[in-house]
């Protein structure tokens, strides 16, 4: 992102940020990212220990969701040979621009998934 934005991360601009990077400090840049009250999604996994400041979090009040993968091996053949219906999984699609409304229906009851493109 820092390519994007001149080398420096935007800060307290987002009410949701995701971090994907798999890097020990994606979490400190992505609650820096975040508005106070907003919310950080962890989809990524580090292995090993990630040093946290717990400060910003805290003063922000911001919430912390963690977002966890399972093991893709057994899965694989499963949709290689179409035994599992995807499609069927898809609650709902929304643009980019539509990120507040896609989550907003995510958080529905009853929503499966919601897909972002």
């Amino acid at each position: 992102m820092t390519e994007l934005t001149g080398g420096k991360l935007p800060v307290a601009e987002f009410d949701w940020v995701v971090d994907a990077t798999g890097n020990p400090d994606g979490l400190r840049s992505a609650a820096s990212m975040a508005r106070p009250r907003g919310t950080v999604i962890l989809k990524s996994t580090v292995h090993g220990l990630v040093a946290v400041d717990a400060a910003p979090i805290v003063v922000n009040e911001l919430t912390l969701i963690g977002s966890r993968c399972g093991r893709f091996e057994a899965a694989l053949p499963l949709l290689e040979y179409e035994l599992i219906r995807v499609e069927e999984m898809i609650t709902d699609r929304f643009k980019l621009a539509d990120a507040p409304k896609a989550f907003a229906r995510a958080a529905e009851p009853g929503a499966m998934k919601v897909l972002l493109a």
